[in-house]
């Protein structure tokens, strides 16, 4: 049994400032027992099980940043074989987490900032961990466009809303062609700064990581199972068929009419279609 822990030197003192100078605390107790300065807000959602997360504003004194713990306990052994298989037998899913945050800065992927993770491990399996993430700009892609739908921004309209597409494709190409796969890509996780008037181009940032691995096999599985997913919540956000189709087409880089496209549009499309009807049958059944 062994705790490991690493901090990212630029973030240390800014930790420090903070009251966080022991990561093994965040295993100890929560966060607002740790005396940390700032503000914490506990961020909960049905289904996390033994995952805590928190909001951390560390204050004007540290430069106003914004951090979010998360911390993992219990793990069921569900969760420990889809670590091992999928990620690491080798270190816990907050250190994971830490790593492929790394790995897409290090791609230039946006993406949270790796601060910090400690983690205690039995052998192969998790006892417990914690992972320290700094912020992204924007917000969460479905809530931004629903709102800009519903005031009737530029951006929602003619080139601006090509471009939107376009660029979004684009930006999940790059994230794949790291080779990771996200598991749950749903807009909710695709964070983006954006104009609503349509005077400067959006930017996207991926968020949740938790998920994310890099398949060792069947990897066109998992490509397709993003972009179904992908596709659900831009249908479900009032994405046209042309809208989705230029996204696509901007994702594998061809032009409309292509045989390759119809083939991933085909697949795409039937896929996507089983996870709303999913979604649908989970909401009449709550």
């Amino acid at each position: 049994m062994g705790c490991t822990q690493q901090i990212t030197a630029d973030w240390q003192p800014v930790l420090a400032a903070g009251g966080l100078r022991r990561l093994v605390e965040l295993l100890d107790g929560a966060p607002d027992a740790c005396g940390l300065t700032g503000r914490l807000e506990l961020l909960s959602k049905p289904g996390l099980g033994g995952r805590q997360r928190w909001r951390w504003e560390l204050g004007a004194g540290n430069g106003g940043a914004v951090l979010y713990l998360k911390r993992y306990a219990r793990p069921a052994w569900r969760e420990q074989w889809d670590r091992i298989v999928r990620q690491s037998p080798r270190h816990s899913r907050a250190c994971w987490e830490f790593q492929a945050a790394r790995h897409l800065a290090e791609a230039h992927i946006p993406a949270p900032p790796a601060v910090a993770f400690v983690q205690e491990m039995h052998g192969p399996l998790e006892r417990r961990s914690a992972v320290v993430l700094g912020g992204v700009a924007g917000e969460a892609f479905d809530r931004v466009w629903s709102r800009a739908c519903t005031a009737g921004a530029p951006i929602t309209r003619g080139l601006a809303r090509h471009d939107i597409a376009i660029r979004l494709g684009r930006f999940v190409a790059a994230f794949h062609g790291t080779g990771m796969c996200h598991r749950d890509l749903y807009l909710c996780h695709v964070f983006v700064d954006l104009d609503r008037a349509g005077r400067r181009s959006p930017t996207f940032a991926l968020i949740d990581l938790a998920r994310v691995h890099q398949p060792r096999w069947r990897r066109m599985r998992w490509v397709l199972k993003d972009l179904s997913q992908l596709d659900a919540s831009a249908r479900q956000i009032g994405a046209s068929h042309t809208d989705r189709l230029r996204c696509l087409a901007a994702y594998l880089g061809l032009q409309r009419g292509s045989p390759r496209l119809r083939w991933y549009a085909a697949r795409i499309v039937r896929r996507s279609a089983r996870i709303l009807a999913r979604i649908e049958r989970k909401r009449q059944s709550a």
